[in-house]
């Protein structure tokens, strides 16, 4: 397909890259995700940690919060808002509970809510809501408790569709979203391999990204979060089943600073 990859200084932007028409896609570890379409920067579940500097990476043009625990970035919302000033999405649930917390330093018109099915022109792009199952149980709502120091909602969940590209947010397998993106091409799959606490296995992960029509998948949400949560699976046993099974889907494992070009 012609792929480019490449690790980069977290603050480098399309403009200092001699030879590259187009950056697709940093991983900025977990579930984050820097996207650049039409020149903008979008900013999918922007939690940072070692060694990100949020500081220092480019400004984004529009945050995308997939719902409202702890390790997706909720908890980064004002002071994101306050470096960017750029436009907030995220569920309706969502949107309400930041438009009410921080009403004095974020202003009410900066946010976007978003139902599942739902779609909204951000920036002169448009961007859809795809639905999303994230069933936690007992202890994976306690590990939550445990790290939050928040309250945000953590349901629903949504996945966002833009541009060719899907960021599933926090999901198992479900039909919904094979629903949801039947008619939509996607060239992109940002989907959790993790296989603990409500995510998807890469079997699953696998199955959907084929049933999507998706051309590439970069495994999302498995690596070990306060050095105490660890997930049951990473990025190479999606890699191992990926060659077993003789997909036709393309697996990119990226490290935290990888760019993917196009």
């Amino acid at each position: 397909m012609g792929n480019k990859r490449v690790i980069v200084a977290f603050a480098l932007t399309k403009s200092e890259i001699s030879g590259v028409t187009l950056l697709n896609l940093v991983y900025l570890g977990h579930s984050a995700v820097r996207f650049e379409v039409k020149g903008l920067n979008i900013y999918v579940d922007p939690y940072f940690s070692d060694p990100v500097n949020w500081q220092k990476l480019p400004p984004g043009n529009m945050i995308l919060f997939s719902h409202g625990h702890f390790d997706h970035g909720v908890m980064m919302a004002e002071k994101l808002y306050q470096a960017w000033k750029c436009p907030i999405v995220g569920p309706r649930n969502l949107i309400r509970w930041l438009a009410r917390k921080y009403k004095k330093t974020i202003p009410i018109k900066s946010f976007v809510p978003l139902n599942h099915n739902q779609s909204t022109n951000v920036q002169g792009i448009k961007i859809t809501a795809v639905p999303a199952l994230h069933p936690l149980n007992r202890l994976g709502k306690t590990i939550l408790t445990l790290f939050a120091r928040s309250a945000a909602p953590g349901q629903p969940v949504n996945g966002y569709y833009f541009e060719g590209f899907y960021h599933a947010g926090d999901t198992i397998y479900t039909d919904e979203i094979v629903k949801a993106l039947k008619d939509l091409p996607v060239h992109t799959a940002c989907l959790p391999i993790g296989g603990k606490y409500a995510v998807a296995a890469p079997k699953d992960a696998l199955r959907l990204a084929e049933e999507i029509g998706a051309e590439r998948l970069i495994p999302l949400h498995w690596q070990a979060l306060q050095q105490q949560i660890h997930f049951r699976y990473k990025s190479s046993d999606l890699v191992h089943l990926a060659k077993e099974k003789s997909t036709k889907v393309d697996i990119y494992p990226l490290a935290i600073g990888e760019i993917l070009f196009s």
